[in-house]
């Protein structure tokens, strides 16, 4: 194990742009991702606000082409990993998600989720162990795409506590905090917040290029971004081992990617996203059929053992094969609770 001297390699950008509604984050978000790359991809949770700029014949935005994926509820941190992606795999140089925001705090997002497992009972502070992945596999999609990303946020009032003269405790506010969890933004290259004037102020800035400015973001903001990116030295080449196809059957569009492996033999194939949430279907319709966590856990685990002779001690933990089993498992299960009353309905086994 030894040290070596540090070195700026080339990497995709992955910019955030901040600010409340009306200030200026999709029109902003195009004009950067047309100085990043030509081939731009937008994920739209904002009601199609990103095809209105389409076919503009003037002003900043004219002649810039993109295609548009209109995302609808419930917001999903699947859906997002699977829209990412998908644009990777479609070959663009940059991808405008507007906004991340929803994934937090949307219909179906990661605090609806939360608010739902508080309503089943449990300790509401340890229900953050089932959404904290999540959150965590989705800021990993993002930071790790291969492909430039910028990501829009909402901004709301924030607000902290402060003791007054009489030593009583009230509400100041301290400015905008962007609608999504704390410490998201500081995951990017650099932070834009954009005011409802339209300049924009750099929060966060690992290129250093905008310390202490205002402005408008235009297309220069994207090319100084790209120079300084360019300025860095090239990555290695990957060595001609790692270059040469392996045969293997194709993973489904829907997978996450897995991590690159130096195994000669592919591992097994593991759960993935669209089993993931079919997994997390039935246990929801196991849990408004009145039975419980432990109840369903311990089903499963029961399962998987008796087919396949495997200890699993989470969701993650699933092969796509077992992912399957325990899909059809619950599906049969539900099935024998809904066609016998409920004290006939066993210990948790379909039959």
């Amino acid at each position: 194990m030894t040290f070596k001297k540090a070195e700026r390699t080339q990497a995709t950008l992955k910019i955030a742009l901040t600010g409340p509604s009306g200030s200026g984050k999709t029109f902003s978000g195009l004009i950067l991702a047309a100085a990043l790359g030509k081939k731009i991809a937008v994920v739209d949770t904002e009601n199609k606000s990103a095809s209105l700029y389409a076919d503009m014949d003037k002003g900043p935005l004219a002649g810039i082409v993109f295609d548009v994926l209109d995302l609808e509820p419930p917001y999903t941190i699947v859906k997002y990993a699977e829209a990412i992606e998908a644009a990777e795999k479609a070959g663009y140089d940059v991808l405008l998600i507007d906004s991340i925001s929803h994934a937090w705090a949307g219909e179906g997002g990661l605090l609806d989720k939360k608010a739902a497992l508080d309503q089943r009972g449990g300790n509401s502070y340890t229900n953050w162990a089932t959404i904290t992945p999540e959150q965590e596999r989705f800021k990993a999609r993002i930071l790790q795409a291969g492909i430039h990303v910028i990501c829009t946020m909402r901004s709301k009032q924030d607000y902290v506590l402060e003791q007054n003269d009489k030593g009583k405790s009230v509400p100041k506010k301290v400015g905008l905090a962007p609608i999504q969890r704390d410490g998201m933004e500081y995951e990017f290259t650099t932070v834009f917040d954009i005011a409802m004037d339209h300049n924009a102020a750099a929060s966060k800035d690992r290129t250093s290029l905008f310390d202490g400015q205002i402005f408008k973001i235009s297309k220069d903001t994207g090319a100084k971004l790209m120079k300084w990116l360019k300025g860095a030295k090239a990555p290695a080449p990957k060595p001609a081992a790692a270059l040469k196809p392996q045969p293997q059957a194709p993973a489904p569009a829907e997978e996450f990617p897995e991590a690159a492996t130096t195994s000669p033999q592919p591992g097994p194939q593991m759960i993935t996203a669209t089993q993931r949430e079919k997994v997390l279907r039935g246990i929801k319709a196991l849990h408004d059929l009145g039975r419980k966590d432990e109840t369903i856990w311990q089903g499963i685990t029961a399962h998987v053992m008796k087919a396949k002779n495997r200890e699993v001690t989470e969701l993650d933990d699933l092969t796509s094969d077992e992912a399957d089993l325990v899909v059809s498992y619950l599906d049969a299960w539900a099935e024998h609770l809904k066609a016998k009353p409920a004290q006939d309905a066993g210990n948790g086994r379909a039959s």
